[in-house]
């Protein structure tokens, strides 16, 4: 008979790999990233490169104290184990040789410790950094290394297609190449998000157009595509700001009580923005609300 754990760690992998397949902007594929890690390693930490150091970026299964410690360590990047683990090009994991430490963030010493990098263009651009205790479960470094291999495409694939934005003249505004320095969780402008709709009215004809949906004119206007991204944009920040509020307000059924104060913020800045697109633009923030902060639940964000 198949173990429960094993078979609740294979689902969770699945809807992982499968949220890394779908999201666009690199905090919101590193977020997957680190969630998924669930399926393969009782906490993580995952550590971003850039400008030569490493940047303690975000954790999972950490007491709080120590998770805010991680958010704010940084490394020079050419020195200790996790340099030896970026600088090594063939590596999918790798523990603790003798002599080596993982970086201290007041999590305390544990037992077992796994590195994973995760490259775009040949480079390391972020590490995951796995800990348990021997016997600890889920343990699974395979399972971990898929899931950074999987955010590996999905970056390279988002970096692919802001070049050839590039190419056909379409200017992305503070385009940060993943494939020379790890993207900070601070979003860029972002492409137009696939929009989460909610189910038809029974009333509905077949000719009938929906509330929510778009004419080919809407489509098109510019000033339109100027606010879905900056929609993007302010849901992505209130996400990386307010990571734990995202997680337990989906899981309890409470996000927009838990995000009330950011929200409100959110759509105060974004009114005064795009005044003239009325209603219809105010539903392009709401509609990034439900995908980037509910995860396309539209029921959480009331």
């Amino acid at each position: 008979m198949a173990d429960p754990r094993e078979n609740a760690s294979l689902e969770t992998l699945d809807r992982r790999m499968a949220e890394l397949a779908g999201f666009v902007s690199p905090s919101e594929i590193f977020r997957a990233l680190l969630e998924g890690t669930e399926a393969g390693s009782p906490r993580a930490a995952i550590y971003l490169l850039r400008e030569g150091r490493f940047k303690g970026w975000s954790s999972i299964g950490y007491p709080p104290q120590a998770a805010a410690s991680h958010r704010a360590i940084t490394l020079p990047v050419g020195s200790g184990w996790l340099g030896s683990v970026a600088e090594e090009t063939d590596v999918r994991w790798r523990t603790l040789s003798a002599g080596e430490q993982p970086p201290q963030f007041g999590q305390g010493r544990y037992g077992e410790v796994v590195a994973l990098p995760v490259r775009v263009g040949g480079k390391a651009v972020a590490l995951v950094v796995a800990e348990r205790e021997p016997g600890e479960q889920p343990w699974s470094p395979a399972a971990l290394s898929l899931l950074c291999q999987a955010a590996r495409l999905r970056l390279e694939l988002d970096l692919a297609w802001r070049r050839l934005k590039n190419l056909q003249g379409v200017a992305v505004e503070a385009l940060q190449p993943v494939a020379v320095a790890a993207p900070l969780p601070v979003p860029a402008p972002e492409p137009e998000p696939v929009a989460v709709a909610p189910p038809a009215p029974e009333a509905a004809t077949a000719t009938e157009m929906a509330p929510w949906t778009e004419t080919p004119e809407q489509e098109s206007d510019p000033r339109r595509e100027e606010a879905r991204r900056f929609a993007r944009l302010v849901a992505t920040d209130i996400r990386l700001y307010n990571e734990e509020a995202v997680v337990l307000g989906r899981r309890e059924g409470d996000l927009t009580a838990r995000l009330a104060e950011p929200m409100a913020r959110g759509r105060e800045a974004y009114a005064k923005r795009f005044p003239d697109l009325g209603p219809s633009g105010a539903k392009l923030l709401e509609d990034a609300f439900v995908q980037v902060l509910a995860g396309g639940d539209a029921s959480l964000v009331r």
